[in-house]
């Protein structure tokens, strides 16, 4: 896999930051070449942080002094603005109205991968048409049900759902 997987994550809690520590600590593992991941935008639920050049994977710190009050077009107009390509939303956040903004990223063309509880207690329809959505423009959908109070797999499992994601969107890509 060696294009860019770039990751708009919204929350840094527990599986948030788990997943970060996961992509870092595949990175540095010389012994197996790992998918080049970024975090070009980092949220949690009042503040997000842009990633700028050379800000390096030092991220807590990065967030602690940069991060802005920020709206979900802020993130979208970022995206567009840097012409990011194979972007995947991660969802890892407690918010409940986060997932109402499914459809229309899945409609500027972000890939999907939640793990926001709040998701297994919509409307059965909803996920049926967020999928809809996603395959009829090439692109991922996941939503991982979290196993309370292991943050590190958590973070395992959406490090898992991103590479399915992200091989699904390349061959549509291809």
């Amino acid at each position: 896999m060696a294009h860019t997987i770039n990751i708009i994550l919204f929350g840094i809690g527990n599986a948030g930051s788990a997943l970060i520590n996961k992509v870092i600590k595949e990175r540095d593992d010389i012994t197996t070449p790992a998918p080049d991941i970024r975090f070009p935008v980092i949220t949690n639920s009042s503040v997000a942080f842009f990633e700028k050049d050379a800000d390096g994977y030092a991220w807590e710190a990065n967030f602690i002094r940069f991060a802005v009050p920020f709206k979900i077009d802020d993130v979208v107009e970022y995206i567009l603005e840097h012409d990011l390509h194979n972007v995947i939303v991660v969802d890892a956040s407690p918010n409940a109205e986060l997932p109402a903004e499914y459809p229309n990223l899945v409609r500027m063309g972000f890939s999907i991968v939640s793990i926001n509880e709040t998701v297994q207690y919509l409307p059965e329809n909803f996920e049926k048409g967020i999928k809809f959505l996603t395959e009829t423009r090439g692109l991922g959908y996941r939503f991982i049900k979290s196993v309370p109070g292991d943050a590190s797999a958590a973070g395992n499992a959406l490090y898992d759902a991103i590479l399915q994601v992200a091989g699904k969107t390349k061959k549509a890509a291809a």
